[in-house]
């Protein structure tokens, strides 16, 4: 078994891939049109990659949920539930993302709408 120092360090350098990876992502999506759509695959990347889950039964350390969830549903044997250890927090982490997207997208349009002044158009030389 690994110790907290371990797992501490291990996550250090994951938080360290998974953030290059994200930028990346944003990289390749910066000209995308539709800034809804590109908001939500940026968040849907970043809780499928950084959702924890306890990496084993008895261990209180935790490790990526995806990980998890592949290992145990290529390895399952009888007792075990698979995929469904690391994709049922990932789900959850995913609805509650865009819940509070949406709230958020909701109360800065609220917001910002009011402080919007009305600019005149330049004038043109003709």
């Amino acid at each position: 078994m690994y110790s907290a120092e371990n797992y501490l360090w291990g996550w250090i350098a994951y938080g360290t891939g998974v953030t290059c990876l994200l930028f990346v992502l944003w990289y390749w999506m910066r000209n995308l049109r539709f800034t809804t759509v590109r908001h939500l695959v940026l968040l849907f990347a970043t809780v499928f990659l950084v959702t924890p889950v306890t990496a084993y039964r008895d261990d209180p350390h935790l490790a990526p949920a995806f990980f998890v969830s592949l290992y145990e549903g290529l390895l399952a044997t009888g007792d075990n539930l698979g995929f469904q250890r690391g994709l049922a927090p990932i789900l959850a982490f995913c609805f509650l993302a865009v819940i509070f997207y949406a709230l958020a997208r909701f109360l800065i349009s609220r917001f910002t709408k009011g402080s919007k002044r009305s600019v005149p158009a330049a004038p043109t030389d003709n």
